[in-house]
């Protein structure tokens, strides 16, 4: 298991510095949000090589697998294969991606049409078939929007009926805490990357562990099922205990 941290480009050289001085990590999932960023990201491809870093790619929040405008559908399939394009050398572990989201009413009404969806984008020729795709569990507060992939079924649906080989599931312990359901248990075959984070069950606030309502137990029966990636989606300054408190599991 690789323990890593999240980025954005804003905040990489931070990043560097941390993984220079906790030699414990060697991961970095790093958020991108246009393409123009990808040139900016491969001026770090030297950094990456001499820390010995795997990199993920966490894909733009405003990514939507569950979109009824095909052509819209179809120009995010095109986004993700140009960024895979552009970013060749760096050797991307995975594309970590939220399923997206539709109007709460029309959701409520047909939920399987926007699932469908999903199964449809994951499942497209288009779609680069080497690239690891990575589908994360997330949370609704039941606003004009809400997201899918907030509970347990939505993933079991997914998975039934993608013919995708390169998929898995990332595992969310902040999403979780605000709409929690039985991910470990029922998904724990498809579980490779976790990120993780603590806060108190309302705010997705990414505060280090121990300092909300996520308990011990809870992470060390994740740990047991051995994911490849542990990404600590924590605020920076509590990256060191955090660590502390994963070596006393």
């Amino acid at each position: 298991m690789k323990v890593g941290i999240s980025a954005l480009l804003f905040n990489m050289e931070e990043a560097i510095e941390i993984c220079k001085s906790e030699k414990s990590i060697k991961h970095i999932e790093i958020g991108i949000d246009n393409l123009e960023e990808c040139e900016k990201l491969l001026r770090y491809k030297k950094d990456f090589e001499e820390l010995n870093l795997s990199i993920g790619i966490h894909l733009p929040m405003e990514l939507n697998t569950c979109e009824n405008i095909i052509y819209i559908r179809n120009s995010w399939i095109s986004f993700i294969n140009e960024i895979n394009k552009q970013l060749s050398t760096l050797n991307i572990e995975y594309f970590n991606m939220h399923l997206g989201y539709a109007i709460t009413s029309r959701l409520n009404n047909n939920r399987n049409k926007y699932l469908k969806n999903t199964v449809e984008f994951l499942n497209d020729n288009c779609l680069d078939s080497n690239i690891v795709i990575s589908i994360e569990n997330t949370y609704s507060k039941r606003g004009d929007f809400s997201n899918i992939g907030n509970n347990v079924k939505d993933f079991e649906y997914i998975f039934n009926n993608t013919i995708r080989k390169k998929i898995c599931f990332c595992y969310d312990t902040g999403h979780f805490l605000i709409n929690k359901d039985d991910y470990i248990d029922k998904l724990s075959e498809k579980i490779k990357i976790v990120h993780l984070s603590d806060n108190d069950g309302t705010i997705d606030s990414h505060i280090g562990i121990g300092k909300g309502i996520l308990c011990m137990n809870h992470i060390k029966k994740i740990l047991e099922y051995n994911p490849e990636y542990l990404v600590l989606e924590i605020d920076y300054k509590d990256i060191k205990d955090t660590l502390v408190n994963l070596k006393s599991l």
